[in-house]
């Protein structure tokens, strides 16, 4: 990146209209603030300049489009103010359609777990619901029961941090024709997963949680999850284009993006495919309809005379809900941090098998980006998001951070050393071989530093700043290890929000290290042939792309 900022935006604004096939709007930064507080422009407000962030986001694109995605979707604002909405690239790569922000609909994954979690504090702020009451208490009319597993009773708060200590099946009920959906209490009676920890205690992931909550949230107003939405967010806010519906209802405004596969160095439309798992991910949106949700959520619930929620009950989702360190990201309602946990950033990613999303909220900044793909590929949106949010100072670059001596750094290293897993990846099942493919080494290493390494040979060098923590050479991510009576319980990692990392018994070391991984992947494959209609190496894909952090991603 160029260290001369001034000099790199006054080239990108010229660079604006290139021949990049893009269709959206930039809107004049003069309206007029329509709630009590003023929430147009804030102070320090990173956007002052529209046609600079223009000029950055066509040229970031410009590297991406006909090779990473054949198409995306950009949608940022400031308060409520919609900076920039654009399409980049095509639709279809058959017909060539070109991607509009106010009218391509995208699947964007779970995205839309972040309107699920919305809708159950609109139930708290009308008194139907309590964050902290026994889920099964809103379950009454319903065939779903949370099995009493544990002293402690599951509840919505657990819900929408993930603690609810459900174990992961990563599957959310991918099927490939909407003829094969069941009805959300079906599909949450036949996939419920067990209870494998005490609610509360540890974050792990769960498609199931998010399915619950919606299926609550349609119980607890007797009418169904869709229809709910559609009345009492997507009606308020105008959100014409959005729905969690499957197909898409053929009255609904606007035109579905073709999912995409890339294969032999071209894009090809792929097959849709249909999620039973609701809440948790099956919202199609447009970038336009995503910029009235971002204003609502910066401006204190509404958007204009439209509101959704009020200022405290937003800041109530917005504050934390859940600490797994002080020292890493956590968990709010719905949300998770991002990047350093003070810069009070919070995000969440999507993914369906061929569409990817992400959304982040700057709270402090009054700041909205979110990104959309209507492919799968490995550099995924949050990857533009990052790049927003370094290029226009939403939070202080990396630094380095200077190794110091410390008494018993050196113990606590050897300590520390070993092998980890996480949280939310499958303990039974087909897929639990993904947790072979996700653990994780940490060594000592010189210069008092400590190094982790992935199976595909990642390393990452790490600084201790204070006991049993360690910050990334270079980065902003941060390890915090929690540590009783010399053991190692918990690894967390703030590039990793969706679970924790625990210590791998040395039987499952002897799995990886032993030679036995490349037999359990090839049993993994057959036996998932069929499953749900589905390949599960796709299912395998789109786990790593919800779920892998590169810097704080989640799924």
């Amino acid at each position: 990146m160029i260290d001369d900022r001034t000099t790199r935006r006054s080239v990108l604004t010229a660079l604006g209209g290139l021949g990049l096939s893009s269709t959206g709007t930039m809107v004049s930064r003069t309206s007029a603030a329509t709630d009590s507080r003023d929430n147009g422009p804030q102070r320090g407000d990173p956007f002052v300049h529209p046609d600079e962030l223009e000029a950055f986001v066509d040229e970031t694109l410009a590297k991406r489009i006909g090779t990473t995605t054949p198409g995306a979707t950009v949608a940022i604002v400031s308060g409520d103010t919609s900076v920039l909405t654009k399409g980049y690239g095509v639709a279809d790569v058959d017909s060539g359609e070109p991607v509009r922000a106010d009218e391509t609909v995208f699947r964007v994954g779970s995205v839309g777990k972040l309107v699920t979690y919305t809708a159950v504090i609109q139930g708290v702020e009308r008194g139907v619901l309590d964050l902290d009451a026994d889920v099964n208490t809103y379950l009454d009319d319903s065939e779903v029961t949370v099995p009493d597993t544990y002293e402690d009773p599951v509840t919505l708060r657990h819900l929408g941090t993930h603690t609810a200590g459900f174990e992961s099946t990563l599957d959310p009920g991918i099927v490939s024709e909407p003829t094969a959906l069941d009805s959300l209490e079906t599909i949450l009676i036949d996939r419920q997963p067990s209870r494998i920890r005490p609610p509360g205690e540890l974050v792990g992931y769960s498609n199931y949680g998010a399915a619950l909550a919606g299926h609550v949230v349609a119980g607890s107003h007797n009418t169904t999850f869709e229809e709910y939405l559609q009345s009492e967010i997507f009606d308020p806010l105008s959100m014409s284009y959005s729905t969690f519906a499957q197909p898409i209802p053929d009255n609904q405004p606007g035109y579905l993006a073709a999912p995409h596969v890339r294969r032999d160095g071209s894009f090809t439309v792929a097959d849709d495919v249909y999620i039973n798992m609701r809440p948790a991910g099956s919202l199609s949106a447009t970038a336009t309809d995503m910029v009235a949700f971002m204003k609502a959520h910066l401006c204190d619930g509404a958007v204009g005379d439209r509101r959704i929620l009020d200022r405290k009950t937003t800041e109530m989702m917005h504050s934390r809900h859940h600490v797994r360190h002080q020292a890493v990201t956590n968990w709010r309602y719905g949300f998770h941090e991002y990047g350093n946990p003070d810069a009070n950033l919070i995000a969440h990613s999507g993914a369906t098998v061929n569409f990817t999303s992400y959304l982040l909220l700057a709270p402090d900044q009054n700041v909205g980006i979110f990104v959309a793909f209507n492919s799968n590929p490995s550099e995924r949106p949050k990857a533009i998001v990052d790049e927003i949010v370094a290029e226009f100072g939403l939070q202080k670059a990396p630094t380095t951070p200077t190794p110091t001596s410390r008494p018993g750094s050196q113990k606590r290293a050897e300590t520390v050393a070993g092998e980890y897993s996480l949280t939310y990846l499958p303990q039974s099942g087909p897929l639990q071989v993904v947790d072979l493919l996700e653990h994780l080494t940490v060594e000592p290493a010189a210069n008092s530093h400590l190094q982790t390494t992935t199976l595909e040979g990642d390393a990452r060098q790490w600084v201790e700043t204070e006991p049993y923590v360690y910050e990334e050479v270079g980065g902003h991510d941060v390890l915090a290890f929690e540590v009783t009576d010399g053991e190692v319980d918990v690894l967390n990692m703030s590039s990793e929000p969706t679970g924790v990392y625990q210590p791998v018994p040395f039987h499952e070391r002897q799995l990886v290290t032993g030679g036995v991984l490349g037999t359990a992947l090839s049993g993994f494959g057959l036996s998932l042939v069929g499953w749900g209609g589905h390949n599960a190496w796709q299912q395998l894909k789109q786990y790593r792309t919800d779920n892998e952090s590169g810097v704080e991603d989640s799924g």
